[in-house]
């Protein structure tokens, strides 16, 4: 054999084990598997790794989700514990996350992480009514970011005739799922997969900023009108889907003060908030608003940023440090949640 054969020999095996060093140290494969009505979402019991703030693997439950396995016996009182990546947190170690740490304090109680990166409020009822006949929850946290009515206002709408969800009121684009999906298996939960553009982004970010990438132009995208008449109509629908089932449902407004490019998209978080806020009250449905909390700790401290983490991909999602404020805020609170 030539020594050109055996440097191509020794060349290959080194770039196999390279490949093998890679995907079990740094990344790991996703397990994904397709539900008709969530998209790709985690296998049961899955194995995944997380960098975002460190090195972190996570061990996940029989659904899937970022959370421990269900006991074989459930205490009286079941929070379900549903919204989008602030609330499925992979940023930080599960014991760190809030809901984490409130099952630490509210040890008689159940709290389950049904979160799930991406969620908007509809995706989360129909997570919900996956999940409920198995955790049986008598309790729902529904936790919204001011950015899921944006989500709703660029929503898809299937209903039966008795009202119920046929399917995903917000869905992605069928070729950007499948395009997910692989990189998903490639490359596991890398930071490659931000780069992934959905149906509505550029839709979402002419709303905030009022300029519409596609055409070049800018654009008048106002709270007012059929647009937020329909969202409403959705967002209402939810809520009171939730009320229907029997469970004391409460709303909780994650913080967002992180990542805001300037005072015009600001102002339509804060808008986007109240507006969720006021049409849950409307409903009798309770909320509570951890911005207050989080603006006062960000005053006191003299940094802005304190409670959210500073990494390329999980930057704007909370901390350690966010999550343990968050959660001892919530226990403060917990006459409300727990009622």
């Amino acid at each position: 054999m030539s020594w050109r054969w055996k440097i191509a020999g020794l060349l290959l095996f080194g770039l196999l084990c390279w490949e093998l060093i890679v995907r079990f140290f740094v990344l790991s494969p996703a397990q994904e598997v397709f539900e008709p009505g969530l998209g790709y979402v985690h296998a049961p019991y899955a194995n995944i790794l997380r960098t975002y703030e460190g090195y972190a693997r996570f061990q996940l439950d029989q659904f899937g989700l970022n959370n421990d396995a269900l006991p074989d016996v459930l205490p009286n009182k079941r929070v379900f514990v549903v919204g989008d990546s602030f609330v499925e947190a992979y940023q930080v170690m599960r014991g760190e996350n809030f809901v984490g740490r409130l099952a630490e304090i509210w040890q008689n109680s159940l709290l389950f992480n049904a979160g799930s990166s991406g969620a908007a409020p509809d995706t989360s009822l129909l997570a919900y009514n996956m999940l409920a006949p198995f955790v049986q929850p008598t309790h729902v946290l529904l936790c919204v970011n001011a950015s899921d009515l944006y989500e709703l206002l660029a929503a898809k709408e299937e209903r039966h005739a008795d009202g119920s969800l046929k399917a995903l009121l917000r869905q992605a684009d069928a070729s950007a799922s499948q395009f997910k999906a692989i990189k998903l298996w490639l490359y596991g939960h890398s930071a490659l997969i931000t780069h992934l553009k959905w149906k509505y982004e550029n839709d979402i970010r002419a709303w905030l900023t009022g300029f519409d990438e596609k055409k070049d132009v800018r654009k008048k995208h106002e709270l007012v009108g059929t647009g937020l008449q329909k969202a409403m109509e959705r967002w209402q629908f939810v809520l009171q889907k939730f009320q229907k089932s029997g469970v004391k449902l409460t709303v909780l407004i994650m913080p967002e003060l992180h990542y805001l490019p300037n005072k015009q998209v600001q102002q339509k978080v804060r808008q986007g908030r109240v507006v969720l806020a006021n049409e849950a009250v409307k409903l009798g449905v309770p909320v509570l608003d951890s911005n207050a909390v989080f603006a006062q700790d960000f005053e006191q401290s003299g940094q802005p940023a304190i409670g959210f983490s500073n990494t390329h991909y999980g930057k704007g999602h909370i901390n350690a440090y966010g999550h343990k404020l968050l959660a001892i805020w919530l226990d403060s609170q917990r006459y409300m949640v727990l009622r």
